[in-house]
């Protein structure tokens, strides 16, 4: 496993891989940290709906999923009462197996009222639709089993996860009230950093009505002086705003590398986030 992966695994509060040996069905409203198995695909994770918004071309049979053989990670505040005001969601989308909450950031979800909710089994390793279709069967589930405000169902993601993260809240601003990609972006756009010279990854550009609404919710991307993206998520960051995104934000952090960011940077994300749908 290369030493980046590797670190990133340790940072996100787990190995790789470790698993609940049988997680049961997401019990409504129950709090903690736990693992748990959803029940009921989005109709956006549908193979065939899903290879037509992104113009994806071939067969996905062989990338098709149960929901019955995939695990959720999810943080719920103690606090969270089923009988009060909504909680917000964020749906993170991990470059390594492990989708827990990293322990320092609880306190975070906590102060904020946020849930976490993360497929496990989707980091970098695995083919692009089954972890797209399991990040909005996440958003889904979550809003079946919680009392949630769906205009604060928030998506992110780190170094890989943060460019699924960037295509979910560009491509679905139906589902995600915004994005808050980490240490990696990508974008419909032609952007070629000028520190590299290389075409940023892309996705298909979305129909004009989806990227109308996109336009007007908040991307915040993340950045440090010391990450390897650095350039492109500049790069891509400038060609957002470019192309009309009005509620852009880049965080360039002084002295943060390829890594989950400090709780104190990880919290003013998630602050431009909430005050842009407030």
């Amino acid at each position: 496993m290369p030493k980046t992966v590797l670190l990133l695994a340790t940072l996100l509060g787990g190995a790789v891989g470790a698993l609940a040996q049988d997680p049961e069905p997401l019990t409504p409203h129950r709090t903690g940290t736990f693992q748990a198995r959803l029940t009921e695909r989005s109709p956006e994770s549908d193979a065939n709906r899903w290879s037509a918004r992104f113009q994806f071309p071939g067969a996905l049979s062989r990338w098709d999923y149960s929901l019955a053989s995939e695990s959720f990670s999810l943080y719920v505040p103690d606090d969270y009462d089923a009988d009060g005001a909504p909680y917000g969601v964020l749906v993170w989308i991990s470059p390594v197996d492990t989708g827990a909450i990293p322990p320092p950031l609880r306190t975070v979800f906590d102060e904020r009222r946020l849930i976490w909710i993360s497929p496990d089994n989707a980091g970098n390793q695995r083919h692009l639709f089954p972890r797209a279709g399991l990040a909005l069967d996440a958003a889904l589930n979550v809003q079946k089993a919680y009392n949630v405000d769906p205009s604060q169902i928030f998506v992110s993601g780190l170094s890989g996860g943060g460019r699924m993260a960037t295509m979910h809240a560009v491509a679905y601003p139906e589902l995600f009230a915004g994005g808050f990609p980490i240490i990696g972006v990508t974008t419909y756009l032609a952007v070629r950093p000028p520190s590299t010279g290389q075409l940023v990854p892309q996705f298909p550009s979305p129909a004009v009505d989806v990227l109308d609404r996109a336009r007007t919710q908040p991307l915040v991307i993340m950045t440090g002086s010391g990450d390897f993206n650095r350039g492109e998520c500049r790069a891509a960051a400038e060609a957002f705003e470019g192309d009309g995104f009005t509620n852009l934000h880049l965080l360039d952090i002084e002295g943060m590398g390829h890594e989950l960011p400090s709780p104190r940077n990880f919290a003013r994300g998630l602050d431009l986030l909430l005050s842009s749908v407030d």
